[in-house]
């Protein structure tokens, strides 16, 4: 299953072994688990993708397992929406935040 900046509020309901994948989150805002005995966090590659200058940065996309029954959060916070630009609310996420329930 896969999360993207789009699902920000959302609620996801997963069963224990599934593997969630946080990707196209601007660099840096890396996601991570609220919840790391619910939902720990795996092993991620290492490639950033810039836009053109001016634009965002790509991070690499982020996996989380399943471990356990309970809820976490999948979050991530940015600061910078562009080259050097500060984000701007409501236009521009400046929190991220899914809620995964795992059943």
């Amino acid at each position: 299953m896969t999360v993207t900046p789009a699902q920000n509020g959302t609620t996801l309901h997963v069963a224990v072994g599934t593997v969630v994948i946080a990707a196209q989150f601007p660099w840096p805002s890396a996601p991570t688990s609220s919840n790391p005995a619910v939902l720990a966090p795996g092993i991620s590659p290492m490639a950033i993708v810039c836009q053109p200058p001016g634009g965002a940065c790509v991070g690499p996309p982020r996996t989380f397992a399943a471990r356990a029954r309970g809820t976490a959060q999948i979050v991530a916070q940015r600061e910078t929406c562009g080259e050097a630009q500060r984000c701007v609310s409501p236009m521009d996420w400046t929190r991220f935040a899914v809620t995964v329930v795992v059943e």
